[in-house]
């Protein structure tokens, strides 16, 4: 059976991790945070994501419940100073996915939403920005038949990796 600091830590660790997918959702992420911010300040995240890493592994109980605030402490400071720096929240109709080593890319649905995205997001450092609608025009013709064949003998596949010779 738990005993409460066990069930205190369960409780705000799930907390935690749901308030990590909101910042995933509303901000693109840690990546795209980080590029928002000085390097001092990166940099004292990072020390604070390695502790909080290493308290969870090995540290003991109470530690683990005051590393959970500490880390809200230091996302609030990232996002206080990404908006101090002028940059904004996703808006619900775009999507932030990493690519490469440290490339970000802000994707929207439709080509006529770009220009807002180039307005909201323009600032963004090492950001590209692609609608739904231009990747798909990028796509290779076997890519698309052969995901259509596959539905057709209602195989559900995802494909890992493509390449072209």
């Amino acid at each position: 059976m738990k005993n409460y600091l066990e069930e205190t830590l369960d409780k705000q660790l799930k907390v935690y991790r749901d308030y990590e997918s909101s910042i995933e959702r509303e901000w693109g992420g840690r990546k795209r945070l980080l590029k928002c911010v000085d390097t001092q300040l990166e940099i004292k995240f990072c020390k604070a994501q390695m502790l909080f890493d290493e308290t969870l592994i090995e540290g003991h109980l109470k530690k683990k419940i005051e590393m959970i605030q500490m880390m809200y402490r230091a996302y609030k400071a990232l996002i206080d100073k990404a908006e101090a720096n002028g940059y904004k929240k996703l808006e619900d109709d775009f999507r932030c996915y990493k690519y490469r080593n440290n490339k970000i890319a802000i994707v929207c649905d439709m080509d006529m939403q770009i220009p807002r995205l180039k307005e909201l997001y323009g600032n963004d450092k090492d950001v590209v920005f692609f609608s739904v609608e231009e990747l798909f025009r990028f796509m290779h013709p076997d890519y698309l038949d052969a995901k259509e064949t596959f539905k057709q003998k209602n195989m559900d596949i995802t494909f890992k990796r493509v390449s072209f010779v």
